[in-house]
């Protein structure tokens, strides 16, 4: 809402509200971690269960990028969110409500984020406020690392996927070699910085 109708910076709106749901968070936890129920079983079957060895939220996963891949790829609605974060003056200008298309990306968005924190309560058995900090920089790695370009206009849900699987590689490889974690968000950031020079180089070298 803020970033669509308000016209506030999309990453400053993200921040502001963050910062506010963690706030509140902390308030109504009292800082302290909020174990399940005990009439929580089947929630944390879901977290916990498997599917011919395949855990539930890896198939809920699959399903969301499939979804994803078919909408950008093949949907006019997928193309015209692509067309807004490309030149939405253009788009607008062709007569195309783009306040919509927006309230629709940010509340996709946010219904994920959602369906991400029922997930992560169901594998742990807790709601904490602090479960999740720093996920943000894993989620801008990852897009940045599939080739999404920070300015809109460019990227894919294929893409994204393997964005998300080669820092999970990259993770994993971290953990076996006993990496503390500081030095490895350390690592997170230089490879942002690098993905996003290297997008650079590639759009001026286009550009000749």
């Amino acid at each position: 809402m803020l970033a669509a109708i308000g016209r506030l910076a999309p990453f400053i709106a993200t921040l502001a509200l963050m910062t506010i749901a963690r706030g509140l968070a902390f308030m109504f936890s009292k800082g302290s971690p909020i174990p399940l129920s005990d009439n929580s079983s089947k929630l944390m079957a879901f977290g916990n269960g498997f599917i011919l060895g395949i855990p539930y939220p890896v198939i809920i996963f699959l399903l969301i990028s499939s979804i994803l891949f078919i909408l950008l790829k093949y949907n006019a609605i997928g193309r015209i969110i692509i067309a807004i974060g490309s030149n939405k003056e253009a788009v607008r200008l062709s007569g195309i409500k783009i306040n919509k298309y927006k309230l629709l990306v940010y509340g996709f968005s946010g219904a994920m984020a959602a369906i991400a924190g029922i997930i992560v309560v169901s594998r742990t058995g807790i709601g904490s406020p602090v479960v999740g900090m720093g996920l943000e920089l894993d989620a801008i790695a990852a897009v940045v690392v599939g080739g999404a370009s920070l300015k809109g206009g460019k990227g894919s849900a294929t893409n994204t996927f393997l964005g998300i699987l080669i820092l999970g590689m990259i993770g994993n490889i971290m953990n076996l070699k006993d990496i503390p974690a500081y030095p490895q968000q350390v690592i997170k950031g230089v490879i942002i910085i690098f993905a996003v020079l290297l997008q650079r180089f590639q759009d001026q070298n286009n550009k000749y």
